[in-house]
């Protein structure tokens, strides 16, 4: 009989144990411990959710500048392409000024040794002055005549202007009792010029 009452007793200690957390008696350290761990768990993965999102902004971020900069180079490059093909158009039309400017020269020098042979030969000459043609954007035509009896025994043109390094004479020679010079701007030349024509005379 007193067995009894020892494994009822015991039975009830046992419940009264069980039910005390339940009545809000002290907790279970096992249940607490648990539930640390998870609060902190939960914790460390929201941070590492807000570092993901950081990482994925900054990831954006980088993306957008490296394509700006990809525009950036490309219209760089194009510039680049447009500054050489000019420079290149440039240097032919230098080449093409220094061209005609040679030719002019060798005409001016032709027409020199002329007059000087005509005067070796002859008696008096003289030399006229045509008017002058232009301003010119194209091409100019002029000329100069002897007067009188006179005959034409040479003759050349001089050229005024800011365009003058940019022109080439297409005809220049005796012309009747005149001296007709013609000359052409250049392709790419770009300012204005004038031409006149000179001629000379002998009697």
């Amino acid at each position: 009989m007193k067995r009894r009452y020892i494994v009822l007793s015991l039975s009830l200690v046992l419940a009264l144990a069980l039910a005390v957390p339940a009545l809000g008696g002290p907790s279970n350290p096992i249940a607490s411990i648990s539930a640390s761990v998870k609060q902190t768990a939960n914790k460390a993965l929201k941070k590492a959710k807000a570092a993901q999102n950081t990482a994925n902004t900054a990831l954006s971020t980088a993306n957008g500048a490296q394509n700006a900069a990809g525009k950036a180079q490309t219209t760089a490059d194009n510039a680049q392409k447009a500054a050489n093909a000019a420079q290149g158009t440039a240097n032919t039309a230098q080449s093409t000024a220094n061209g005609a400017k040679k030719a002019a020269e060798e005409a001016q020098a032709a027409a020199n040794a002329a007059q000087a042979t005509a005067n070796s030969k002859l008696g008096e000459t003289f030399t006229e002055f045509g008017p002058f043609d232009g301003p010119n954007t194209t091409s100019g035509v002029a000329i100069a005549e002897c007067e009188g009896e006179s005959e034409v025994t040479g003759g050349g043109y001089e050229t005024s202007g800011e365009g003058t390094s940019e022109i080439v004479p297409f005809y220049t020679a005796a012309y009747g009792d005149a001296w007709l010079a013609g000359l052409n701007r250049i392709p790419g030349g770009t300012k204005t010029w004038s031409v006149r024509a000179i001629v000379t005379c002998a009697e």
